[in-house]
This record gives C-alpha cells, structure tokens and sequence, in this order.
C-alpha cells in the first residue's frame, strides 16, 4: 500500500498497461502486464520440473493464484478502512511484486493512517489463522515449517497458504518504509514528530533495511527480495521529498508566491500578441478581462501551444479561450489553491484583496517555487 499525497502521484506506474479485471465495493483491480511473464514463469517451472503429476502442477498454479487472491485482499484492508475515514481509492494494481492500492490522499490525523496501514497486514493474519485452524481439524497439523508438508496430498497445498499468509503479515511488519511497517512507524512517530520528521526517520530506517535486503537477496540468490530493496530504498527517498514538499504547501499561503507583475488579457487580442507574451515575458497562463475591466476566462498554456501547432494565431482571444476561472485571497493556504486548481482544472488563479485582483498564481509558478524549495 502507498500513499498518493501530492501535486501528481509518482508511484501510480502505467496505468495503460495494466488489466481492468473487476470492480468491487466501487474500487477497480488491475493487473499489470509484468504479472502475464510471473503465469508464464510458473508455467515454464511446471513444465520442466521431472517427476510432477498434472494435478500437482495444477495445485500448485492454483495456489499462487490463491496467494494473490490474498493480496488483493490485503489491499481491500487498506482501502475499504481508508474509506471509513474519508480517503478514496483510485484503484488496485497487482503486480509480481505484490498489489499497490492508489489512494488519493492519507488523513492528516496519524491514529486514521495508523488503522488504514495496519488492515492490511491484520487481513492477512486473519486469513492465514483461519485457514490454519480449518486445516487442522482437516488435517491434525499446524505447523509453519515447510519442511513438514507433503505435496503428495491435495489438503497440503490449500494448508500452504496459512503459513505463507502468517509470512507476509510478519514480514509487511519489518519497519522498512515505505512498506507496511514502515507506514506503521511513520504514523507513531508523527504523533509527537510532526508528519514530516516522521517521514524523515522513517526514510532513513528503510533504506538501511532496503540496503540489507539487497545484500541477502543477492547473496542468497533471492532476486525478488533484491528487487524489493531496490525499490524500498527509491521510493523512501521519493516519498520523503514528496512529504517535505506536502508540509511546505499546508504551512505557506498564497501571499508568499503570486506574482503582482502579470499581463492582462483583452478579449479582441489576438494569439498573435498572446504568443508574443508567451515568448518575451515568460508567461505560460493569462487572464482575460473584458472591456468594463472583469474578469472572463484563462487563456491556459495548452490553449497556446494547440495555437501554435496548428498556426491559428489570427484568432482572438474571444473565440479560444476557457471559461474556467476562480479568484482566491491571499491568505488561502498554498495546498488548497492547489487542489482547486487540480479539482475544478484551472491553470492560473487570480488573487484578489478588497474587490481588486491583485496578482496571480499559476502551475508553473508553483512547480517552480516546489523545484526551487526540493533543492
């Protein structure tokens, strides 16, 4: 599970390349194009493994496809106690290294992210513990040595998934951020820390862990587990940038960052003198006035690049423009001009103090003042 604060999610991946499976309590599942090679790899090990029956083969395919099933789950744990407290899930993806359920923002209260985080993990404990005791009424045994199963038997396979679910509540505890238990970590700490310094400690906590696993992995020939340190100790270090940058926005107001020097667009301009502006003052987003001096639309950057792909310039102002616009004041914090912007798909805000637009902000105003302030 991962957290997806921020101006653009940088964990989503690629989404177009990912299967629309179903949807379930209102959350589609996806499955990545990489989990086609793990069935295909799963094939190729039945296949050319000597002295396996067909039905062992079979169970055994089915069983990781069960193991999935239970990942999906884990994901639902996350998602469906996220949504009691308000945060929405844009989607799950399943992928070889596991699921990623997309949530549009984390509360800010840590207690809220401490249940949201930790469901996930307790769905597995439940699952596996259920399993378990079913099995051993079936079967006499409860034991999470692998050793002591027999795959001769059919029972043993569905018996597998107890201790392999007991593993990954176990191991979605290890306090590597931004895993499960790293999440975990995070929203203790950022009760007397403050989110951000949490994040930090946290951060910091991951990627030695992250270090650890790549180690072990490669010297114990455990590529996955490789794999998943590497991208432990990315992400950490992403997500933190990606916290400061969302304690910077929730601290700062728009006063701090528009820009009282802007061009003032008329509706009978031309894109002609639009381009001009767009070149020689490095503006990318305008207002547009009409004649009594009130406020009509934006004229956005993608409106002016559309213009000169296709050399339209003798348009006017008035003929393409968006009707889409929105004054704030300046004591509006820097987080939720943002989210207006991004909610109602706005380009530039006009900032307004006693019935005068003042200034304004725009993307690329803020991305600079983020880019600026990440260095």
């Amino acid at each position: 599970m991962e957290e997806r604060n921020g101006i653009k999610n940088k964990l989503s991946g690629s989404i177009g390349n990912a299967l629309h499976v179903g949807t379930f309590y209102g959350i589609p599942v996806r499955v990545h194009w990489t989990f086609g090679l793990l069935l295909l790899f799963i094939l190729y090990t039945i296949l050319t493994t000597k002295d396996i029956k067909m039905w062992q083969g079979v169970s055994y395919g089915l069983m990781v496809l069960a193991i999935f099933v239970c990942v999906i789950l884990h994901e639902y744990g996350h998602a469906l106690t996220g949504k009691r407290f308000g945060v929405k899930t844009q989607d799950i993806i399943i992928s070889p290294l596991g699921g990623l359920a997309r949530m549009t923002n984390m509360p800010e209260k840590p207690i809220q992210e401490f249940f949201i985080v930790i469901a996930g993990p307790l769905v597995n404990l439940v699952i596996g513990t259920f399993i378990g005791v079913i099995m051993y009424f079936i079967t006499g045994n409860f034991s999470m040595d692998l050793l002591t199963y027999d795959f001769n038997k059919p029972e043993e396979y569905i018996r597998m998934l107890m201790p392999i679910n007991l593993g990954l509540f176990l191991f979605n505890l290890i306090p590597a951020f931004p895993m499960d238990g790293g999440r975990i970590l995070r929203s203790l700490l950022s009760i007397k820390l403050g989110k951000v310094k949490a994040t930090q400690i946290a951060s910091v906590i991951g990627r030695v862990l992250a270090i650890g696993f790549v180690i072990y992995g490669v010297f114990d020939q455990q590529m996955i587990l490789a794999m998943i340190g590497l991208f432990i100790f990315m992400m950490a270090g992403k997500e933190y940038d990606q916290t400061k940058l969302q304690g910077l926005i929730t601290s700062i107001n728009v006063k701090e960052i528009m820009r009282t020097s802007f061009s003032r667009l008329h509706l009978s301009d031309t894109y002609k003198t639009v381009i001009e502006k767009y070149y020689r003052e490095g503006e990318h987003n305008f207002l547009v006035f009409d004649s009594l001096g009130h406020l009509s639309g934006t004229v956005p950057e993608l409106f002016i690049k559309d213009v000169i792909k296709n050399s339209t310039q003798d348009k006017t102002v008035n003929q393409f423009m968006s009707s889409n616009k929105a004054t704030v004041t300046q004591d509006m914090l820097l987080k939720d001009a943002i989210d207006l912007m991004r909610n109602d798909g706005i380009a530039i805000l006009a900032v307004e103090a006693q019935g005068q637009i003042i200034g304004i902000i725009d993307r690329n105003g803020i991305e600079n003042y983020l880019k600026m302030k990440a260095g």
